[in-house]
C-alpha cells in the first residue's frame, strides 16, 4: 500500500482538475443511479395503474398526501431533515406515477432522456480530465526518473543493462499508467456506481440486499488472493521484458561485431531463448489475471440467483414486496455486475503497476555514489596545480586498483601517462572529473579538495577527448555545440575550423545541418575524433584531459588530428593517456604506473637513461 500512495502521490501538483474529474465522477453514479431508479416509476405507470386517471392514487407505502403537502412547506431546520427522503420520494411519485398515464409516460421519458445527457457528459468530462492528469503525473515521474538517472555515478551503470533501465522508462510506465488510470479513474467511478446500485437494492428490499451481502465476501476473498498472485506473477513479467530490452540493445549496438563474426544465428538463439522466457512470464501472469472477472462473475450470479429465489418467496408466499419493488431489487443487483467486474480488472492493473512503480522507486531510491558534499564550494578557475596524494581505489571495495598513487600536474604542464594494461591509467584519469572517488587518499586542484566543490564547477574546468569518441544522432552543429545554448554560427565553425573539421563538414549533404546518425555511424574515425576535439575548443576549458585519440586512426587521420590536438592543447594544463609512447616524448613531465603505483617520473631522455619499466615499453615498442 506504501507504493500504491507513493504513485498517487504524483496526482497532487493537479489536485484541481483531478477534484473537477472526482465530482464528474460523483455525478455519473448519481445519474446512473437515477436512471436505474426509473425503473420503478415505469413499471407502476405500465403495469400497476388502477384507479382514477387524474393523479388521485392513495401515496405508496401509506403516506398522507396532505401531511407530504405540509412537509413541503415547512422551513428549513435540523429536526426535519431525516424527513427530506419522505419529502423527495413523495414528490417524485406524485411527479412521475401519479399523473395521467399518458402525461407520466411523457415526464419518465424527458427525465430519463436529460439523466442520460447528463451521465454521459460527465462520463466524457472525467476521462479527459483524468487522461490530462494522469499523463502529467507521469510525465513529471518520467521526467524525475531520467534525472535521477543522469545524477548517478558510473559504478550503478557497471552493475546493469542499459536496455533493463531503457525498460524502466518505457514498459514499466505502461503499466503505471494502467494502475493510475484503474485506482482513479475507474476504481473511483465505478466504486461510486457499485455503490449507487447496492443503495437501490437496499430501497427496494433491505431484507434481500442483507442476504445477497452475506453471500458475497467469498468472492471478494477469491478476488484477493488473485490480487497477491497477480502481483507476483506481474514482477517476473517486468523483469522478463527488461531482459529482453537489454538483449535487443546489445545486438543492435553491437551490429559490426555480430556480422564481422558471423554471429548471427547465434544472437538469434539468444534472443530467442529470452523471448521464450518473457513469454512464459507474460502467459503465468495473463492466467492469473484472466481469473479475475470470472471469479467475481460466477459469485455475483451465485447472489442473483439466490436472490431471485428469495424473492419470488416474497412475492408469491407472503406478499410482502412489491413487484415493482422486486424488479428494481433484480435490476440494482444485476447493475453490480458491471462495476464488480471492472474493479476485479482494478486490482489486476494496481497489482501490476504497483509491482512496476516498485521498479522505478527502486532506481529512484538509490543515493548517488558520487553527490556534492553539504557546503560544497563553488570552483572558480584552474591556477597553480592538480595533486593525487597517496589515492588508493578499488572498485569492488577490496581489491586495489591504485594503490598509494602520488603525483602532480602544474599549470600550464603536459603530463604524461604511460604503463602497460591494467596499470590503472584511465582510473586516475577518471578520478579527475570525480567519475569515481578514492577510496583513500585525496585529489585535489590548487589545494582544495575535489569532494568539496561542486561537481557543476569542477567538470567545467574539464575537457574531455577519449579514444572512443562519441557523437550523438543530431547534425554536426548541435554535436559540437553538445550541451551549450544558443552558440552562435561563426563560433561553431571557428572551432571547427580550429580542429581542421570545417573542410570536411562542408562537404556532406547538408554542412553543418546534416544529421550523423547514432555514434556519427556515417564519418570516419578521424572525422569523429575532429568533431570531438571542436566540441573540447568550443568549451575552452582550462584543463585537458585525452586518452590518446589517434591510436586506431590512419597515417593521414592521425596527422590531421595530432595537429588539431596540438591546437587544443595549446596554453593549457594537459593530463593524457599515452597508448603510443613516440606521442609524449615531447611532453613535460611522464609518470610510468604499474599495477597503481608511480614506479617512474620524469622526462622521456630522463627516463630512458633509467633501466625502468618506460625504457622497456619503449624498446619493445621500436623493437623493428
Amino acid at each position: 500500500m506504501h507504493t500504491h500512495f507513493r504513485l498517487l502521490g504524483w496526482l497532487r501538483p493537479y489536485r484541481r482538475r483531478l477534484a473537477a474529474a472526482l465530482l464528474c465522477m460523483v455525478l455519473y453514479a448519481i445519474t446512473t443511479t437515477v436512471t436505474l431508479g426509473t425503473v420503478s416509476p415505469l413499471i407502476q405507470v405500465l403495469f400497476e395503474r388502477t384507479g382514477a386517471q387524474t393523479g388521485a392514487l392513495p401515496v405508496p407505502g401509506g403516506r398522507d398526501p396532505a401531511r407530504v403537502e405540509a412537509l413541503a412547506h415547512e422551513p428549513f431546520t435540523g429536526a426535519n431533515v431525516v424527513r427530506w427522503p419522505d419529502l423527495v420520494r413523495a414528490r417524485a411519485e406524485r411527479t412521475l406515477t401519479h399523473a395521467r398515464p399518458l402525461v407520466a409516460m411523457e415526464r419518465i421519458c424527458v427525465f430519463l432522456f436529460a439523466i442520460v445527457l447528463i451521465k454521459n457528459l460527465t462520463d466524457y468530462l472525467q476521462a479527459y480530465l483524468m487522461v490530462s492528469v494522469e499523463q502529467s503525473a507521469l510525465r513529471d515521474l518520467r521526467d524525475a526518473l531520467h534525472a535521477h538517472l543522469q545524477k548517478l555515478s558510473l559504478s550503478f551503470y557497471h552493475a546493469r543493462r542499459t536496455g533493463n533501465l531503457m525498460s524502466r522508462l518505457t514498459n514499466d510506465f505502461e503499466y503505471l499508467r494502467m494502475a493510475l488510470a484503474a485506482s482513479t479513474s475507474t476504481g473511483v467511478k465505478d466504486g461510486l456506481t457499485l455503490i449507487g446500485s447496492l443503495g437501490l437494492a437496499f430501497y427496494a428490499s433491505g431484507r434481500l440486499a442483507l442476504l445477497s451481502l452475506f453471500i458475497l465476501p467469498p468472492t471478494g476473498l477469491a478476488l484477493a488472493v488473485v490480487g497477491r498472485k497477480m502481483r507476483r506473477s506481474s514482477t517476473g513479467a517486468q523483469e522478463r521484458m527488461g531482459d529482453l530490452n537489454a538483449q535487443l540493445q546489445e545486438t543492435l549496438s553491437g551490429v559490426r561485431v555480430v556480422k564481422a563474426f558471423q554471429a548471427e544465428a547465434f544472437e538469434q538463439r539468444r534472443f530467442a531463448a529470452v523471448n521464450e522466457a518473457f513469454t512464459r512470464a507474460y502467459v503465468r501472469m495473463r492466467r492469473v489475471a484472466s481469473a479475475a472477472r470470472p471469479v467475481s462473475e460466477v459469485g455475483l450470479v451465485t447472489v442473483a440467483v439466490i436472490m431471485l429465489w428469495l424473492g419470488a418467496r416474497e412475492i408469491f408466499e407472503h406478499g410482502g414486496l412489491a413487484p415493482h419493488r422486486f424488479i428494481l431489487f433484480v435490476m440494482a443487483l444485476l447493475a453490480t455486475v458491471s462495476p464488480i467486474r471492472s474493479l476485479a480488472d482494478v486490482n489486476a492493473n494496481i497489482q501490476q503497476g504497483v509491482a512496476a512503480a516498485d521498479r522505478v522507486f527502486a532506481v529512484l531510491d538509490t543515493q548517488p555514489d558520487i553527490a556534492d558534499r553539504p557546503g560544497a564550494v563553488t570552483l572558480d578557475g584552474f591556477r597553480d596545480r592538480v595533486r593525487y596524494e597517496n589515492v588508493r581505489f578499488a572498485y569492488d571495495g577490496e581489491t586495489a586498483v591504485l594503490d598509494g598513487l602520488d603525483f602532480e600536474v602544474r599549470h600550464g604542464e603536459v603530463v604524461a601517462l604511460v604503463g602497460s594494461s591494467g596499470a590503472g591509467k584511465s582510473t586516475a584519469m577518471d578520478l579527475l572529473p570525480r567519475f569515481y572517488d578514492p577510496t583513500a587518499g585525496r585529489v585535489t586542484i590548487d589545494g582544495r579538495d575535489l569532494r568539496d566543490v561542486t561537481l557543476v564547477s569542477l567538470r567545467a574546468q574539464l575537457g574531455i577527448v577519449t579514444q572512443e569518441t562519441f557523437l550523438f544522432h543530431d547534425t554536426v552543429r548541435a554535436n559540437i555545440a553538445y550541451g551549450l545554448a544558443g552558440v552562435p554560427d561563426a563560433v561553431v565553425h571557428g572551432a571547427a575550423e580550429a580542429a581542421y573539421a570545417h573542410e570536411f563538414i562542408t562537404r556532406l549533404p547538408d554542412g553543418y545541418d546534416t544529421v550523423i546518425g547514432e555514434r556519427g555511424v556515417t564519418l570516419s574515425g578521424g572525422e569523429r575524433q575532429r568533431i570531438a576535439i571542436a566540441r573540447a575548443l568550443l568549451k575552452n576549458p582550462p584543463i585537458l584531459l585525452l586518452d590518446e585519440a589517434t591510436s586506431a586512426l590512419d597515417t593521414e587521420s592521425e596527422r590531421l588530428v595530432q595537429a588539431a590536438l596540438d591546437r587544443l592543447m595549446r596554453d593549457r594544463t594537459v593530463l593524457v593517456i599515452a597508448h603510443r609512447l613516440s606521442t609524449v616524448q615531447h611532453a613535460d613531465r611522464i609518470v610510468v604506473l604499474e599495477r597503481g603505483r608511480v614506479v617512474g617520473f620524469g622526462g622521456h631522455r630522463q627516463l630512458m637513461e633509467q633501466d625502468g619499466l618506460y625504457r622497456r615499453l619503449y624498446e619493445l615498442q621500436f623493437a623493428g
